[in-house]
């Protein structure tokens, strides 16, 4: 079967499923005292198939569930991208199931999913979504829940979203524990992440190996986000790292530069001519994680590693480029931190003074630790 022929009928069955168009005709909730009465171990599908900082955000919401129905079977959908976080997923859920964007598996979903009964489907996404919008159809779920938007009518129970232009994203996906009986606004709603001592290991290992003192305070330069404007080139991010490699020449400070292996020759190119540290090239996202949690400080243009870094509660400074979208800025969520939002076209257009008069600032509040001790306490 070609892909040509793929595509229409893929597209033929979801509209088919989610018959756009329609009106909303189900439940509001703006309290828990409207929530949805469920048993106290019901079968919950949480649907997350998009980015992976997506389910970076999401994870306060999927533990505060758990905490809420300890005996309840939770299942997660996710997507091929977020599925690196499978670890941490199954620390709150019994299983984590593959949605990959593809008509096969559009399929093996159609029979595979009603066959789990689940009491509720619950979809935290703030901005119409097809394809959440389809999977709630095809969980088939005795009640489903999502934000209230222009494609409520997928839901049985809609909650009442959160303004998006000065609500934190974090917040605005925690809107659907309403509907659990769970009030957002009584709760941490801090990202959780484990880093086990297996990591912990590895890490110190890693370091080591690459040269550093793990007596002293490490600062991480992450280069590269998963779209194209975020990615610094060696050209506009060398200035900037030997300003500040010069202002921390007085302090047992050392400085690291982190990324994917695709980036590699870019990479090489600014830790040579910067003479900081290149870290090194790891085989997961939890080795990756584990990296930095060893910092002190970290710099980024991607946000789900800046919302990693919030986990740990490391100061940071976040790199935009303003998308038009109208929405809050996914800055890290309860954890110190500076940005800098340029209207692009990418975050090379950022000046070097902007940079550094940002990175003053949030030096002037952050704490140097040593590596080994952010490892030990950000572990556990």
């Amino acid at each position: 079967m070609s892909i040509s022929f793929l595509k229409p009928l893929e597209r033929f069955i979801r509209r088919l499923l989610i018959q756009p168009n329609r009106k909303f005709t189900g439940q509001l909730i703006e309290s828990t005292e409207q929530s949805i009465p469920l048993s106290p171990n019901p079968r919950i599908l949480i649907i997350r198939p998009d980015k992976l900082g997506d389910m970076l955000i999401t994870l306060p919401t999927i533990k505060a569930i758990r905490d809420a129905y300890p005996l309840a079977t939770i299942d997660i959908l996710a997507g091929k991208v977020n599925l690196p976080l499978r670890d941490q997923l199954l620390l709150y859920a019994d299983n984590v199931l593959l949605y990959d964007k593809t008509l096969k598996s559009v399929i093996q979903l159609f029979y595979k999913l009603p066959k789990y009964y689940y009491d509720i489907a619950i979809d935290p996404l703030d901005n119409p979504s097809t394809t959440s919008g389809y999977l709630i159809k095809l969980s088939r779920a005795k009640h489903s829940v999502g934000i209230y938007k222009s494609n409520a009518h997928v839901y049985t129970h809609c909650v009442i979203a959160k303004d998006r232009t000065t609500i934190h994203i974090v917040e605005r996906a925690a809107q659907v524990l309403l509907a659990l009986g769970i009030n957002p606004e009584t709760m941490s709603l801090s990202i959780p992440y484990h880093i086990d001592d297996h990591i912990r290991k590895s890490s110190r290992k890693a370091f080591i190996d690459a040269g550093i003192d793990l007596n002293k305070s490490l600062f991480m330069i992450n280069i590269a986000g998963a779209l194209q404007d975020r990615i610094l080139e060696a050209s506009s991010a060398i200035p900037w790292i030997l300003s500040i490699k010069d202002k921390l020449r007085h302090h047992e400070v050392q400085l690291m530069i982190c990324g994917e292996k695709k980036h590699e020759k870019e990479l090489r190119l600014i830790a040579e001519s910067t003479g900081i540290f290149l870290a090194p090239f790891v085989n997961s996202y939890q080795q990756f994680a584990g990296l930095l949690a060893g910092s002190s400080m970290l710099i980024s243009p991607d946000t789900s590693v800046l919302h990693l870094i919030s986990a740990f509660n490391i100061p940071c400074l976040a790199l935009f480029v303003q998308d038009n979208s109208g929405t809050k800025l996914w800055t890290p969520y309860q954890s110190p931190n500076e940005y800098i939002l340029t209207k692009g076209p990418t975050v090379n257009a950022i000046q070097a003074d902007e940079i550094i008069s940002a990175f003053n600032t949030l030096f002037s509040i952050t704490t140097l630790h040593s590596v080994e001790y952010q490892l030990e306490k950000n572990g556990q």
